[in-house]
């Protein structure tokens, strides 16, 4: 039944002069998703990119990556036809009652509305020309009625440059931008709800991820595969990602032996921030993600948040800052992540957390209290060593 697929995307469209790189990028982001993927070829026109499929393409395959490709904001199947206005009526109605015919619902379709598009202007008749003449030739051969708010159908009549594509049904993408466009990011991934979800967020504003765990080496090798789905199902946002698991067993023994309990979670996460920068030297990227809600926990007070992020050179980005934790358990749920990351699994913040930890840390003291640690070789060797396996 269906000759292409007509994907929008809307923020692109603002970029000026920058516009025709993005697009290419989103193109690009698009044919590497689907090259498993039977289809004939993929190419822009107007404001909108088509890939023109056959009766091998499967569909609903290429429904679900394309709903998960940031920068996509819907798209639609859609049939061709010929710039010709008998022809268009005649095939608006053929879809219209195969459409009814494949309704198994109780109430079936009973009104409809023609929205029509004119990308080409020589086209003979305008917008609102279309609208009358389809509807009512739709009118005269059905039982259909018209509703111009609320129809129980909207079919859309786009006459582009070269032929006419009708469709109806949207299919609503993540939107935002295409990832690559803004360059690399370093995701500190904890393995609990919020980090996978800001780094989510980042990728929607065009940020391709590179993700650091730290294990907790004091329990079993068992939280690997808890990491590696997450990134495995974040990974169907940008594509193949880079994960890093850091070994944390050395620098734990340093923070028990030397640290007061209360500090230990600050310098803990400030060490972090110094082993993630080796990382982003390594992979070129320009800051770090984090899953950082303003007062959730005692590390996210504001004084500690100043504190911890004092740490590092390079930017920090946490998208969830303002969000509650509802909120983000319910974006958790709809990237499907939550369930992942609900699993038992002790991190290295869980394990140095103390039973009253400091809520108000004191740059000052916390930077003397750092002294005391010989960490430098250590980091050093450890980073050296790291190597990151392809999810």
């Amino acid at each position: 039944m269906y000759t292409h697929i007509i994907i929008h995307y809307d923020e692109i469209t603002l970029k000026g002069g920058n516009r025709p790189f993005f697009e290419r990028v989103l193109m690009n982001n698009i044919r590497e998703f689907i090259k498993d993927v039977e289809y004939n070829k993929i190419y822009k026109e107007g404001g909108k990119i088509i890939v023109e499929i056959n009766k091998d393409t499967d569909l609903e395959k290429i429904k679900e990556i394309l709903k998960n490709i940031p920068g996509v904001s819907n798209f639609y199947f859609a049939v061709s036809e010929e710039k010709d206005l008998e022809k268009i009526n005649k095939k608006t109605v053929e879809l219209l009652i195969l459409r009814q015919a494949q309704d198994d619902r109780n109430d079936k379709i009973k009104t409809f509305k023609i929205e029509a598009r004119r990308s080409d202007k020589k086209f003979e008749f305008k917008s609102p020309e279309i609208n009358a003449k389809v509807g009512e030739f739709v009118l005269e051969r059905t039982e259909l009625k018209v509703d111009v708010h609320q129809p129980d159908l909207e079919m859309i009549v786009d006459v582009g440059n070269k032929n006419c594509f009708i469709y109806f049904e949207k299919t609503k993408g993540i939107g935002g931008l295409p990832v690559g466009i803004a360059g690399k990011l370093v995701s500190l991934l904890s393995g609990g709800i919020d980090s996978p979800v800001a780094s989510f967020m980042m990728m929607k504003r065009g940020a391709k991820i590179i993700f650091v765990h730290f294990k907790n080496k004091t329990i079993n090798n068992t939280g690997d595969d808890k990491i590696k789905n997450l990134v495995r199902k974040l990974s169907c946002f940008q594509g193949k990602s880079k994960l890093y698991i850091v070994p944390f067993e050395e620098f734990q023994k340093e923070i028990i032996a030397k640290i007061p309990s209360k500090n230990r979670m600050i310098i803990y996460r400030r060490i972090m921030f110094k082993l993630a920068e080796m990382i982003a030297k390594k992979e070129n990227a320009k800051g770090f993600i984090t899953g950082d809600s303003l007062s959730q926990v005692a590390s996210q007070t504001l004084e500690n948040i100043g504190v911890i992020y004092n740490s590092a050179n390079l930017p920090i980005f946490s998208p969830l800052i303002g969000m509650n934790k509802q909120e983000i358990i319910d974006l958790a749920a709809k990237i499907k992540t939550y369930k992942t990351s609900i699993l038992q699994y002790q991190d290295c913040c869980s394990f140095l957390i103390a039973k009253h930890p400091e809520t108000r840390g004191n740059l000052e003291e916390i930077l003397k209290q750092e002294e005391n640690l010989e960490i430098s070789k250590i980091a050093e060797r450890i980073i050296n060593e790291a190597k990151p396996e392809i999810i």
